[in-house]
């Protein structure tokens, strides 16, 4: 059996900050919550990160930016629109289903700071790129309606991430545990890539 990699401080430090900058955002957010967090002391936390704004760096380059890589890297190799479509929505509610909070995490954070995330909203060029070409094909083979493909892009991303961002309110207008929430997502996986295909289908 292989033996278990033990646990760096940077990486525990990574993590804590991670579950912190998630919970409060980037503004909220104090470094000695961080080292409380981490289970060290504030002196040690400044000897890894030296401010708030590298350790933020240091959370949103690592973890943040692997968990929409994955969502975009799902498009690469796609040669149909439709089955981008299945492909991108899987990976989307599967990452967010991991880290329920990180959508409005994101939103959060690149609203806030739009030209200091730019790397990391640029992350997925080229699969967006993939994907524009991809519904540009269908729509020059008369498989879907005229439709801008940003715009196509915007709905599907807006049916996948609603319900984690809106997760409060509709846990407690529709009265569902999180059981009942997770299975809800489950479903999703397979009725958004209906209801998207169905509504650009020619």
């Amino acid at each position: 059996m292989a033996p278990v990699k033990e646990e760096t401080t940077e990486q525990r430090i990574l993590e804590a900050a991670r579950a912190v900058f998630i919970r409060k955002g980037m503004a909220g957010t104090r470094m000695q919550e961080v080292a409380d967090e981490a289970g060290i002391n504030k002196a040690l936390l400044h000897y890894y990160f030296r401010d708030k704004q590298r350790l933020f760096e240091g959370v949103f380059k690592g973890g943040v930016e692997k968990q929409f890589g994955c969502i975009w890297d799902s498009l690469k190799g796609r040669e149909h629109l439709f089955e981008a479509i299945e492909a991108f929505v899987a990976a989307y509610l599967d990452r967010m289903t991991e880290n329920p909070q990180l959508p409005l995490f994101i939103a959060n954070e690149v609203n806030r700071d739009p030209e200091g995330l730019r790397a990391f909203i640029d992350r997925g060029m080229e699969s967006r790129q993939v994907f524009l070409r991809l519904v540009s094909e269908a729509r020059e083979r008369g498989e879907i309606i005229d439709i801008d493909p940003r715009e196509l892009l915007v709905n599907i991303m807006a049916l996948c991430a609603h319900p984690f961002i809106a997760r409060p309110m509709i846990t407690h207008i529709h009265g569902i545990t999180d059981e009942a929430f997770r299975r809800m997502i489950i479903k999703r996986r397979k009725s958004v890539p209906e209801f998207i295909i169905r509504s650009i289908r020619a």
